[in-house]
């Protein structure tokens, strides 16, 4: 990292420099101007979980920040997200830890402070000679996880919310005005389709095959017969038509003359 990857923090820690007492102080403060660096805004000390956001948000860290050198809690939000940062120095080891309040996720890293601590004044790569990959720490160990389980959770649940829109499909038609009804998954919607016989019986408006199935194309003797008119046939029901067959493709199998066009025996006799 170059100089301006530190922008921000020379006059962060100026606005602190005269409460710094200690190493760990050094390392809260490198931590919260990481966490301003990347869009947190602090809302105070303690480990409240209740957040209202009429609170006052700040890049600075707040006034009582470092009254307890062993422990820290410093309240932070992103997002409107509350999250809470915790450090503890443990003999001469920093543990912290961020918790995201909403999702209870938790995250952590651990600094030896002797080690990575150099100083208590100064610029930031002389505080922490290795500041670049104590940064890439935190970034990796602190906020990612955070992040990521966070992301992994609202992935889950939109996945979630569509499955329950696959499990119950809407059989209801988009435009309720519309005479078709949308049949339910797995109904053969094919209009001369085998498994559609009969579905005209079931339909008041008269539309589909009935009980005779008709192939694609094929002649239907009934279809006038089916029109509401002066006959009284009512539209969609079964009707078997009486008397001769008519049309260029009788509805008999025999392709022959009917019967009934023929003249009867002997009746041009004129002795009869």
């Amino acid at each position: 990292m170059n100089n301006s990857d530190y922008f921000g923090f020379e006059l962060l820690f100026k606005s602190v420099e005269g409460s710094i007492e200690t190493k760990s102080d050094v390392l809260i403060a490198v931590i919260h101007w990481y966490l301003i660096k990347n869009s947190f805004r602090n809302v105070g000390i303690g480990d409240d979980k209740t957040y209202n956001k009429s609170e006052p948000s700040s890049e600075l860290l707040p006034e009582g920040w470092n009254s307890n050198p062993k422990a820290y809690a410093l309240r932070y939000v992103n997002d409107g997200q509350l999250y809470i940062l915790h450090g503890i120095d443990s003999q001469g080891t920093m543990i912290v830890n961020l918790i995201q309040v909403n999702t209870l996720s938790v995250s952590n890293v651990s600094f030896q402070i002797d080690s990575v601590v150099k100083g208590l004044a100064g610029p930031i790569t002389s505080l922490i000679p290795t500041v670049a990959n104590e940064l890439d720490r935190i970034r990796n160990e602190l906020l990612l996880p955070v992040f990521e389980s966070n992301k992994r959770d609202g992935s889950s649940q939109t996945t979630a919310k569509e499955q329950e829109k696959l499990d119950k499909p809407d059989i209801l038609p988009a435009n309720p005005l519309l005479i078709g009804p949308r049949m339910p998954a797995g109904f053969n919607s094919e209009p001369f389709g085998i498994g559609n016989v009969g579905r005209g019986d079931l339909d008041p408006f008269g539309r589909g095959g009935g009980m005779l199935f008709q192939p694609p194309g094929g002649f239907n003797p009934l279809a006038d017969l089916r029109r509401p008119g002066p006959s009284g046939i009512v539209p969609g029901a079964r009707f078997d038509p009486f008397g001769p067959s008519v049309g260029p493709n009788p509805r008999n199998r025999n392709p022959g003359p009917d019967p009934d066009h023929l003249p009867p025996p002997g009746y041009d006799d004129m002795f009869m």
